[in-house]
């Protein structure tokens, strides 16, 4: 973005580190806990791996739209590029504190270390840099008052990196079904299957209740 000429970047005085240390904690525990370990494991018992993904990003995303500066194309970021990329890594290690590690270190990262907006708030300010959109640039490329997760370029890191982790689930067989009650299940290791598993509609089971 800064290479583009969309945003502009400087140096300044770090002021506080600790108010965006536990918003980051924060957020990210929240956050995962509702939307990953609660709503997504729920849509892909009832529905399915495939539509779990798609309707927990909707609704993701969609809650977005209350922050400030929030748009309906900062919605639909937010959905495939964190909705997605969250619930992937989720999958991909059957661990929640991978997915809480990630949300953390994105909002920490973009908030503080750089300065920018997080999901058109600045509770993550006090860092080395300040970030800001040039005047008159389109809003799809500077992400305007919402910050990077509103424009192409993190819509473009945050897919991509979401589609490697989803990529890399599969090659470990977590995306394959349970066959007549044994074979892989989503993070156990293949034959771990036991009798009386619950699966989700598609025969693939989420990963077990912990962090």
């Amino acid at each position: 973005m800064w290479a583009g000429g969309w945003v502009s970047i400087a140096g300044q005085p770090v002021t506080a580190i600790w108010k965006a240390v536990a918003e980051s904690i924060q957020s990210g525990i929240l956050e995962e806990l509702l939307f990953r370990l609660v709503v997504f494991r729920l849509l892909w018992r009832a529905f399915g791996i495939w539509a779990a993904l798609g309707l927990s990003a909707l609704l993701f995303g969609a809650l977005h739209l209350m922050n400030p500066n929030a748009s309906l194309f900062a919605a639909v970021c937010i959905a495939i590029e964190a909705g997605l990329m969250l619930a992937a890594f989720y999958i991909l290690t059957g661990r929640l504190w991978v997915s809480i590690g990630v949300h953390a270190g994105w909002n920490f990262t973009q908030g503080w270390v750089f300065g920018a907006a997080v999901s058109g708030t600045s509770n993550f300010a006090g860092g080395p840099l300040s970030f800001h959109p040039v005047p008159g640039v389109a809003p799809i490329l500077s992400g305007a008052g919402f910050g990077p997760e509103a424009s192409l370029a993190g819509l473009a890191v945050g897919t991509a990196v979401g589609a490697a982790a989803l990529h890399r689930a599969w090659k470990r067989g977590r995306l394959t079904a349970i066959d007549a009650g044994t074979g892989p299940i989503v993070g156990r290791p293949a034959g771990a299957a036991a009798e009386g598993d619950v699966v989700g509609a598609d025969g693939l089971e989420p990963p077990t209740l912990s962090v």
